[in-house]
């Protein structure tokens, strides 16, 4: 399985990317996942690169977003845009792969950082219904743990 992390140097990719590692190095047998390939992908990465990822992956954890932007623009740019050009690139590669999302609770609210997470998870409906795949939206709270940024991840780290 070659597995596509997008948002691979935040707190999460990291600890999730840390994990696929060990499983494949054979390191974590908790797990019975044959993993060829880690694709990691992040802001510092090119439309290429994104390209060249979905056109192989087998799965995606759709990790990348926006949270603490300088101006509220870079929610909509990172949270909803980004969701939309990481679909289009499965699509026009016919690439089926199930999608995973790390999306936040604050979606149920009426904020701009909930309504472009809101406006994500709705992209990845829409793919998956226009071509018949499957999509997974996990709404996360309270994260910590490992690698979590004092003032920033999480009140238990600060």
């Amino acid at each position: 399985m070659k597995v596509l992390v997008t948002g691979a140097n935040g707190f999460v990719g990291k600890n999730l990317i840390s994990t696929l590692k060990n499983i494949k190095d054979g390191k974590d047998k908790t797990r019975n996942i044959n993993i060829q390939d880690i694709f990691t992908y992040d802001i510092d990465n090119t439309i290429d690169d994104l390209k060249k990822y979905t056109k192989d992956c087998d799965f995606v954890f759709h990790l990348a977003g926006v949270n603490r932007p300088k101006n509220i623009e870079e929610f909509y740019e990172g949270n909803t845009n980004f969701t939309e050009l990481l679909c289009a690139s499965l699509e026009a590669h016919n690439n089926k792969c199930p999608i995973l999302i790390s999306s936040s609770i604050q979606a149920k609210q009426s904020n701009d950082y909930g309504k472009s997470k809101k406006e994500g998870e709705q992209i990845l409906i829409r793919h998956a219904m226009n071509i018949d795949t499957k999509v997974y939206i996990y709404r996360l709270a309270n994260l910590f743990g490992k690698w979590c940024r004092p003032n920033y991840n999480s009140v238990v780290a600060t």
